[in-house]
């Protein structure tokens, strides 16, 4: 993950020898000698952009789901990997180091035309690859991993690692997000064909025992389990090349891919798609599954409401996780993650629908992140403190999903550094699930602020309270009202409103939402204000030490431009009371 880079160059050297490796020889079923299909984008790639129009479906479940080692509350989300490709570098589920996970279909992969499945990585660049093992089976007992060869030298970094894809051949992770990794099941049978006839020359004794054991069961017309294995890069995996031996009689040439990582530590999958695949017979239906969203455990009974479009009931079952479902009705049972998956398996009429999961938490309370809008940053800006809390009190990380290749922010203490580069920067907030006060929380919804690194003296760059009042050619102080309509000045710098035309004026809806549980306010803020705002709440306007912070839930951050106006439409929910009235305000300060 591109944000990790600065915190954790533990080790760059793994203190392993480099690996020396012959002239690679061609095993039955290549279809490239060395070196291999380059990166995304060059002529001679096999990467599979997810848009492309000969991808015809996309996993729909999963099972035998194992994390590894080093994987974080937030990056357990199976449901993001079944689906479309997002080629987002948070859209994945993460296994973690030798974690696995095995993807299912609703139709079965069938070994046509080329190539038959493509898996997708979120790698933010063509040399941070981060490998898995990938095996198909029929039956779901008996899988056949495909042949793969490494020729990485040595040993690679955490982050900011560099794995050439040249030198990687038969392994998940080869190419950068949006680029999927193709599979052709016609490998398998020349493999096996090479194997039995020992004719190969090249694999190992182990990779050609498994092929001999396990491939008389796989019918490749109908492949319906796809098996993901994290490669753990710390010189203790090896792929299939026979030729490669160490001085202790170990067959094959070490796997290499960046170690240690941590949080997201290992294979991080965002979807697994199909390009061949069998026909059902019977009229197409699907399912709608509406998100069911984390919950306390004093919910008890959530009401389920997914519906086929064929309007056949749905069947749902509780793949993992404290709860037990009934018809439509889910008992929650216990703290920790809940998957449950809805199916509608057709009649005589009606083809099977493809599966839809959902995923979510139990806990014993919800959290949530308060991130105010930034201002736009100037080139060279160091330190600039970005200001994001949890409602919880547990601590926030902050990434970046993308900027200029020198902007960077630290994930703790949440400085940003802009760099010598402009251009539009994205930041990240999440918020893992915990434990503070002996209340567990759930994990909180991930918060985005966009904003743009500009030159100093450009339309679009900050400018101090001063600065905005020389540009208008006013005077005074903070709540000064220059033009007389109602609002101080401070709050038009705020806004990005004209302090001399009493029309314009900064813009606030605020209004209680449906049954009354709490309240939703809408903000307008300027892009080039430097503030900072405080949201508080009182029941007795008598008492001036009544007024309590709040930490509001961001809802959405939506930038606009109109002219040389730059806008941030800010949402966010405000929790009310069971006190009866309730009063609240905006506090603005200069930053």
């Amino acid at each position: 993950m591109r944000f990790l880079v600065l915190f954790f160059r533990l080790a760059t050297s793994l203190g392993v020898s480099a690996q020396v490796v012959p002239d690679p020889p061609i095993y039955p079923g290549q279809d490239r000698t060395y070196p291999f299909h380059g990166a995304a984008g060059f002529a001679d790639t096999t990467a599979i952009s997810k848009n492309d129009p000969t991808l015809v479906a996309w996993a729909t479940g999963y099972q035998d789901l194992d994390y590894g080692v080093g994987v974080a509350d937030n990056w357990k989300t199976p449901a993001k990997a079944l689906g479309a490709a997002e080629g987002s570098a948070f859209s994945v589920v993460t296994l973690g180091r030798g974690g696995q996970i095995t993807l299912t279909f609703a139709k079965p992969i069938t070994d046509g035309a080329g190539f038959d499945f493509a898996v997708f990585e979120n790698s933010f660049s063509d040399g941070f690859l981060e490998l898995a093992w990938v095996e198909v089976s029929s039956d779901g007992v008996h899988f056949v991993r495909f042949p793969n060869i490494s020729y990485t030298e040595s040993a690679v970094g955490p982050f900011g690692a560099t794995v050439d894809p040249t030198k990687i051949h038969g392994l998940a992770g080869k190419y950068r997000a949006g680029y999927g990794t193709p599979f052709d099941l016609s490998q398998l049978q020349l493999a096996y064909d090479a194997a039995i006839t020992d004719t190969d020359n090249h694999f190992t004794v182990a990779y050609e025992a498994s092929l001999e054991t396990n491939f008389p069961f796989l019918d490749l017309s109908d492949i319906r389990y796809v098996r993901l294995i994290d490669i753990v890069g710390d010189a203790t995996a090896r792929d299939v090349d026979a030729n490669v031996v160490d001085a202790s009689g170990n067959e094959g040439a070490i796997i290499y891919d960046p170690f240690p990582t941590i949080g997201s530590a290992g294979f991080d999958l965002d979807a697994v798609a199909v390009l061949n695949q069998l026909d059902l017979i019977g009229t197409v239906q699907s399912i709608t599954f509406p998100n069911i969203g984390n919950r306390r455990l004093t919910d008890g009974l959530v009401t389920l409401s997914a519906n086929a479009t064929s309007g056949l009931p749905v069947t749902y079952v509780v793949m993992e996780g404290p709860a037990a479902v009934s018809g439509s009705t889910l008992t929650l049972t216990g703290l920790g993650q809940v998957i449950i998956q809805a199916t509608q398996a057709g009649d005589a009429t009606f083809a099977p629908a493809v599966p839809l999961t959902q995923s979510f938490f139990v806990a014993d309370e919800l959290q949530h992140i308060f991130l105010l809008p930034v201002a736009n940053q100037k080139l060279d800006t160091v330190d600039a403190l970005i200001d994001v809390v949890s409602s919880s009190g547990l601590p926030v990380s902050l990434s970046m999903d993308s900027g200029p290749q020198d902007a960077v922010v630290t994930e703790s203490t949440h400085l940003f550094t802009s760099g010598s580069v402009p251009g539009t920067v994205i930041l990240r907030a999440s918020l893992s699930s915990g434990e503070s006060g002996g209340v567990t929380y759930a994990p909180a919804t991930d918060v985005q602020v966009e904003f743009q690194i500009v030159a100093d003296g450009s339309s679009q760059a900050p400018r101090t309270f001063s600065e905005w009042q020389a540009d208008n050619n006013i005077a005074g102080t903070h709540g000064f009202d220059s033009d007389h309509n109602g609002v101080s000045n401070f709050e038009e710098y705020a806004a990005g409103t004209n302090p001399n035309s009493a029309s314009d004026r900064p813009s606030y809806l605020f209004e209680q939402t449906l049954y009354g549980h709490d309240f939703t306010l809408e903000l307008i803020l300027s892009a080039r204000a430097l503030i900072d705002l405080d949201l508080e709440t009182s029941t007795d306007l008598s008492d001036s030490e009544s007024w309590a912070v709040v930490i509001p839930e961001i809802l959405s951050i939506q930038n606009n431009s109109v002219g040389a106006r730059s806008t941030q439409n800010v949402r966010m929910r405000l929790p009310s009371n069971s006190e009866g009235r309730q009063f609240w305000r905006i506090v603005f300060t200069e930053k």
